[in-house]
């Protein structure tokens, strides 16, 4: 690791779209592609972005841990560390569960939030995402007038739990929300 390793609380908010708003459909997005390694509790990001330019989406190549901070189910102590090509590719041949999806950078109500549309079994699959570092801007944070439904207590729409999802079982999950999948 390159040793730019960091260490923060992080906040999060997570809601349930029915759709990716029109207006992003032809938008600029990263693919993202998360390597749940087996056993371990830990996360190999790789991001890929047009042009090979950041532009927010983070470094290209990491390796994290989320760890919940007390009793908050939207706090987590996130550590992370950025990787070099060698040692993503020496990682990556690890058993691992993939997730793929892409994300979208969009402002909403102030705030840069990722737009997430999701891809193979969770086909149809939309939350928006937004991140704090301070616990009032995560309260103060109004609901999308979008989405369909907040879902950051509903441990089942974590990565985690995303990775081990098949499309029957999402299918049921978002109808529990009113919700189906197109």
């Amino acid at each position: 690791m390159d040793g730019g390793g960091q260490a923060r609380i992080q906040r999060e908010r997570r809601f349930l779209l029915p759709s990716l708003p029109r207006a992003l459909a032809h938008g600029v997005a990263a693919m993202i592609e998360e390597r749940y390694i087996a056993g371990t509790g830990l996360t190999l990001r790789r991001t890929l972005t047009p042009g090979g330019r950041s532009a927010g989406f983070g470094p290209p190549l990491t390796l994290s841990q989320r760890v919940r901070a007390g009793s908050q189910r939207s706090e987590r102590i996130v550590l992370t560390d950025r990787l070099t090509a060698d040692q993503y590719a020496a990682l990556a041949r690890l058993p691992a569960q993939v997730l793929v999806w892409r994300r979208y950078l969009v402002e909403l109500t102030g705030h840069q939030c990722g737009l997430d549309v999701f891809s193979g079994e969770l086909k149809g699959l939309v939350l928006a995402e937004a991140t704090f570092l301070a616990a009032e801007q995560s309260r103060a944070f109004p609901r999308p007038t979008y989405a369909v439904a907040e879902v950051t207590g509903d441990d089942r729409f974590s990565a985690w739990a995303l990775v081990h999802t098949s499309a029957g079982q999402l299918a049921i999950l978002v109808a529990e929300y009113g919700m189906l999948l197109r």
